[in-house]
């Protein structure tokens, strides 16, 4: 529905109710996140809300970045991997609320310019897809909408597109490490699956600004949850 993906709500609640590793929760949560994409983007591309040029070229350039996030995980201690992750979710809610209330416009560049733009986004989604299991889309969302200056409504239908792409990459790399918990990720896919269809449609009936509100309360709850967990 806010077109993050799900996967900073799935991290938090396998890091704090099952107990999963960094590693595993973030590989089973992009295995949930390319579900719950799949089914928003088919029902958003329908409605010809993505646009397709830009995702393409993001989800490209995505793709080397994915591998050495996914590498970077298996590095981070479970404390270190929670305030890190707490401190991202944070930063990005308060972008959004910096912004929330400019009216989009979109920015005058250079072809050029632009596609170097969509390529350095994909470069840095790519890596922190994999590095937080999030498949992007909580980066992505702020990006299109402050310097992409895209409608809210077309930058929740892109980010899943995107998402949609690059997180088997983000699979197929943590697969590798053999990170991959299928009887954890299966019923996260069916669930997912289910739920994106559901959001998809609910997002059309939403207000541009109820979604940006939306999207700051989910960071901020998923942030709360992980300190709460090495506080209390």
């Amino acid at each position: 529905m806010a077109g993050l993906g799900g996967g900073f709500l799935i991290v938090p609640v396998l890091r704090l109710f099952f107990g999963v590793s960094p590693a595993f929760a973030t590989a089973d949560s992009l295995l949930f996140v390319f579900a719950n994409t799949l089914a928003a983007s088919i029902a958003f591309i329908r409605r010809r809300l993505v646009d397709v040029r830009s995702g393409l070229i993001i989800s490209i350039a995505a793709i080397p970045s994915s591998f050495a996030g996914a590498y970077v995980v298996r590095q981070l201690s479970g404390r270190n991997f929670d305030v890190i992750y707490g401190i991202f979710l944070i930063g990005v809610a308060a972008m959004i609320l910096v912004r929330r209330n400019r009216r989009p416009e979109p920015r005058e560049v250079s072809a050029r310019a632009q596609v170097l733009l969509e390529i350095a986004t994909g470069v840095f989604v790519g890596f922190m897809s994999t590095l937080f299991g999030i498949g992007g889309g909580i980066v992505l969302v702020p990006i299109l909408l402050i310097f992409f200056r895209l409608p809210a409504h077309t930058v929740v239908a892109t980010s899943a597109f995107v998402v949609m792409l690059t997180s088997p990459v983000g699979v197929a790399a943590h697969g590798a490490y053999g990170d991959v918990d299928p009887w954890l990720a299966v019923p996260l896919m069916l669930g997912g699956f289910v739920g994106g269809s559901v959001g998809a449609r609910l997002a059309q009936r939403m207000h541009s600004t109820h979604l940006e509100i939306l999207m700051v309360a989910l960071l901020f709850l998923a942030a709360l949850a992980l300190v709460a967990k090495h506080l209390l």
